[in-house]
């Protein structure tokens, strides 16, 4: 009996550690993929295709912020779009997109476009889908001046949390008040950084990376890939 007891004890001691293991451990979280958002441009639509990767990462940046989302990296997207021989046009079907979701892991895919109009206005669209039913849990645009980039990136962030039923704490409520950069120049220039960067040519990645800093000395996310770059050839 005695014997009996003391495995009951280990047993329940064991359990115990589990459980705080557990509780250490986020909930429920959800393997994201964003896509390179397609250029509509209407009007100076060969300038403003350097956000097709901006956008991208503005999303990647902010979903980021939400302890439940783990996004993956550019550069794991990029090296399947390459094997797939996918990305050089810059559209992607979405059965294409699926299977990129699939082959990365991730359970949802955020994908949209954007357009700036003949007014001046920009319009994002940005669309969430479940990649193992192809299910579009969510369809929105969001239109404003390009100087409130932004905050039509947040707005639409925001309905991606809410589609996916996530509750925030006050915390991440706050980092996500908080956006990284809102001038939009300072985001065009970094936008065409990362199309440079991913092209190979680090010179000039780092010479509209210096720009972006200079248009927003805060920029932390433009300061982040020219420290990146210092030790590269």
């Amino acid at each position: 009996m005695n014997g009996m007891k003391f495995w009951m004890v280990i047993l329940l001691a064991g359990l115990a550690v589990c459980s705080l293991w557990a509780a250490d451990e986020p909930q429920g979280v959800r393997t994201l993929a964003v896509l390179d958002f397609e250029n509509n441009s209407l009007k100076d639509k060969e300038e403003m295709a350097p956000l097709c990767k901006g956008l991208a990462d503005m999303f990647i940046t902010e979903l980021s912020k939400v302890r439940q989302f783990q996004l993956v990296e550019r550069a794991n997207l990029q090296k399947i779009l390459s094997e797939m021989s996918l990305g050089q046009t810059g559209v992607i079907e979405e059965s294409a997109a699926q299977e990129v979701g699939k082959m990365l892991g991730a359970q949802n895919l955020v994908l949209g476009s954007f357009m700036l109009m003949f007014d001046g206005k920009l319009r994002i669209d940005a669309r969430l889908v479940e990649v193992e039913s192809g299910k579009t849990l969510m369809a929105e645009e969001a239109t404003g001046s390009p100087d409130d980039l932004a905050k039509l990136v947040t707005r639409l962030v925001n309905r991606n949390i809410e589609s996916l039923n996530v509750e925030l704490s006050g915390e991440e409520k706050k980092a996500l008040r908080q956006a990284d950069n809102r001038s939009f120049d300072a985001a065009l220039l970094f936008a065409r950084g990362l199309d440079f960067e991913e092209k190979g040519d680090l010179a000039n990645a780092r010479k509209c990376y210096v720009l972006a800093l200079k248009h927003n000395p805060r920029f932390r996310r433009a300061r982040i890939r020219l420290e990146a770059l210092k030790n590269t050839n």
